[in-house]
């Protein structure tokens, strides 16, 4: 028979002699379990001891369920694991130029703690910042400025390599051979032995990426200036090349090719002053790139934001490479 609650649910109530019988039946089934068939037969023990288990629900709770179910995460505790994950830590060659400085402010707001190299010390302040005196154009060099950036802060996940002379310092076909060599020595070894201290140095454990700037110099050409020409030609296949050497061990390498760039450099002679307005009129977009607007495009690139771009030449140009230098 049966009997109606106020929770409206089906509660069996079974005569006193079937529970009673019940009851008996059960404690026969235990007795048959003695400590000598325990012995004799080990597998039913075991299965014994299996089912009691699973009949335990907490032990089929995951743990990490049940310490959810104690407490849940707040926005605190998520805070509080962002603070104790350490600072990515970054190295800059060509730290002292208009585009190193702007790299550098860049990544300390984006959080990362940078060991900034040049031939002349940087004036860029901040407490994650370590300035480094030195020369990237040797082997030493490179590795030495790659081992007292992970002294300092214990890691390094990133490398941006500004390379050493700019297109001020353009090389004409009148040039001497030893003014040519030199500008593709310095512009060329210094990427690639950055890029080899840097490998050596990245941390396993992190986003691990290398940025190499090289020009739309290597894009695009302007008669005569051989030399700078190629050597950013050479640089854009390097990182190329590179790219696909450490592919397999997660290190992504991209190159960034920027345009003309207004630095605003105190002793910028007037000459340069106005070739960068005559200048301007082959952009697009009218106008010389800020150092900010490249050091962003760098600063993503070494992000885990652009995990899957690896082997490529970003033009960061106002649309100069697009329009082919066309005046406007």
């Amino acid at each position: 028979m049966t009997l109606e609650v106020e929770s409206q649910e089906s509660v069996e109530v079974r005569p006193a002699e079937s529970l009673e019988a019940e009851s008996q039946a059960e404690s026969l089934t235990t007795e048959s379990l003695t400590t000598e068939s325990l012995k004799t037969e080990p597998r039913k023990a075991e299965s014994l001891r299996t089912e009691t288990r699973k009949s335990d629900p907490r032990e089929t709770e995951p743990p990490s369920t049940r310490s959810h179910n104690m407490r849940p995460q707040t926005i605190e505790d998520q805070a509080a694991e962002v603070v104790k994950a350490p600072s990515p830590v970054a190295l800059v060659t060509g730290a002292g130029s208009a585009m190193g400085r702007a790299v550098v402010r860049k990544l300390l707001e984006n959080g990362y703690a940078v060991a900034g190299i040049d031939a002349k010390p940087t004036d860029v302040a901040g407490e994650q910042h370590l300035v480094l005196v030195g020369d990237m154009n040797t082997e030493d060099g490179s590795r030495l400025a790659v081992s007292q950036a992970i002294d300092t802060f214990g890691r390094l996940d990133a490398a941006v390599l500004l390379a050493d002379i700019g297109a001020s310092s353009t090389l004409h076909i009148s040039g001497t051979e030893a003014e040519g060599e030199r500008l593709l020595a310095r512009n060329l070894n210094s990427i690639a032995l950055g890029i080899q201290a840097a490998v050596e140095g990245l941390s396993i454990d992190g986003h691990r990426s290398i940025v190499a700037t090289a020009s739309v110099a290597g894009l695009l050409a302007d008669p005569g200036n051989w030399a700078y020409h190629a050597s950013k030609v050479a640089m854009i296949d390097l990182v190329r090349s590179t790219a696909l050497t450490y592919a397999a061990r997660g290190i992504r390498v991209n190159n960034v090719a920027s345009g003309l760039m207004r630095a605003d450099e105190p002793n910028d002679p007037p000459a340069t002053q106005t070739f960068g307005r005559d200048f301007s009129r082959r952009i697009p977009l009218f106008r010389l790139a800020q150092p900010s607007e490249i050091a962003a495009v760098i600063a993503f690139l070494i992000s885990p934001a652009a995990s899957y771009v690896t082997g490529t030449t970003l033009a960061v140009d106002g649309g100069l490479t697009a329009s082919a230098g066309l005046v406007f």
